[in-house]
């Protein structure tokens, strides 16, 4: 762990220094990290106590950015997640359109986008572990997506509305299909796996933002643990303040209220604060970023 932390301050203090000595017109950089109380994204609890720095370097609308999380699973800190995002993207006029790679850490190939294989027992049978799930001979977490972003507030002023769809088309996204009379029958077939959102962001006196959220996938997907249903898994409300020093330093102090409504049904309302897959419906956070 002190490795990969060491690691990612390099990468930010090396990229952070080159940007500031060559910096020109039409070149722009950023540097910063976020200090959370939990690791919250599109609906879903990633993590607890978690250090995420990013750095972003661009030029005439063509960026490729860095982005980490080096944090616990939860807050015994005796498992933690790192995990390391790179986008590439070009902006113009309010729309982003980009790829962002996925890594974990956690022993796979980085660029491993190949078909998981099952692993066969000398009798050519599928091993499946005690719970009854596969097993794998080989299996890749990363993953690709591509996405679209449209700001329509850099167009209409004010109307601060930002729209998102990303969808992954490689990697770690397989929907599973058994045959319930037959354990060796089992296919897989890519999820591609969506996620559609709206946000708006509302300004408040004294330099504080409100920002809603409403997140959704249209089909099955990593979302909806791979059910074959439209499922609204993200309605989240961000208050943010923003502080900027001499135009230097800019700090951000915020909390979030996400709730995540997949999996409700009839039977799991109310008052368990669980879905149906045994997740945490409604997750909460604090946290504090700096940015140069």
């Amino acid at each position: 762990m002190k490795k990969i932390f060491t690691f990612f301050v390099a990468i930010m203090t090396t990229v952070s220094a080159l940007a500031y000595e060559y910096e020109r017109p039409g070149f722009e950089w950023s540097a910063g990290c976020d200090f959370t109380t939990a690791y919250l994204w599109r609906g879903m609890r990633w993590g607890g106590m978690s250090f995420q720095p990013d750095v972003c370097v661009g030029y005439a609308g063509l960026s490729l950015e860095a982005w980490a999380n080096i944090g616990a699973v939860d807050n015994s800190f005796k498992e933690f997640n790192p995990e390391l995002d790179m986008t590439l993207q070009y902006k113009a006029a309010g729309l982003t359109v980009g790829f962002t790679h996925y890594y974990y850490f956690d022993g796979t190939k980085y660029f491993g986008y190949n078909k998981p294989r099952f692993a066969y027992d000398e009798a050519g049978n599928i091993l499946r572990n005690e719970d009854g799930e596969i097993e794998y001979k080989r299996y890749n977490t990363c993953q690709l997506e591509v996405f679209g972003k449209f700001e329509l507030g850099e167009i209409i002023e004010i109307l601060p509305i930002t729209f998102l769809w990303s969808t992954y088309i490689a990697g770690d996204d397989w929907k599973v299909t058994e045959n319930e009379n037959d354990p060796n029958d089992v296919t897989l077939k890519r999820a591609y796996s969506s996620y559609f959102e709206v946000s708006y962001e509302a300004e408040l006196p004294l330099g504080f933002s409100i920002i809603p959220t409403v997140g959704m996938t249209p089909w099955a997907s990593m979302y909806n643990h791979y059910e074959n249903k439209f499922s609204v898994n993200n309605i989240s409300l961000k208050l943010n303040w923003e502080a900027s020093l001499k135009e230097v330093i800019t700090l951000d102090i915020y909390g979030i209220a996400m709730l995540n409504t997949a999996g409700i049904n009839k039977d799991n309302v109310w008052p368990s604060i669980k879905n149906s897959y045994g997740e945490q419906r409604l997750n909460l956070a604090a946290g504090i970023g700096i940015w140069f």
